[in-house]
C-alpha cells in the first residue's frame, strides 16, 4: 500500500506541475497580445481617417459637387 500512495503523490506532483506550466503559458500569451497590440489600440483613438468624397464649389459655374479628386473645376467645366 506504500507504493499506490506515493506513487499516488507523485502522480498529484506531476498534475499539479503541469497545471501551473499551462497556467502560467496562458498567461504569458496573453501579456504578448497585449504587448503586440497595445500601440495599435493607442493609436486608433488619436489618429482620424479622412474622408474620401468631399464637397467642391466649382470656380467656374459655381455649382457645389462631391469628389473624390483634388479639383476646383466641375466635371462638365473641366471638359471645356
Amino acid at each position: 500500500m506504500s507504493k499506490s500512495d506515493a506513487q499516488k503523490r507523485k502522480e498529484e506532483a506531476l498534475r499539479r506541475k503541469y497545471e501551473e506550466e499551462t497556467l502560467d503559458r496562458n498567461v504569458k500569451a496573453g501579456i504578448h497580445a497585449d504587448a503586440c497590440t497595445t500601440p495599435l489600440k493607442m493609436a486608433k483613438g488619436h489618429m482620424k481617417k479622412k474622408p474620401l468624397i468631399k464637397q467642391v464649389t466649382c470656380q467656374k459655374c459655381g455649382k457645389v459637387f462631391k469628389t473624390n479628386k483634388n479639383t476646383k473645376f466641375c466635371f462638365k467645366c473641366e471638359k471645356k
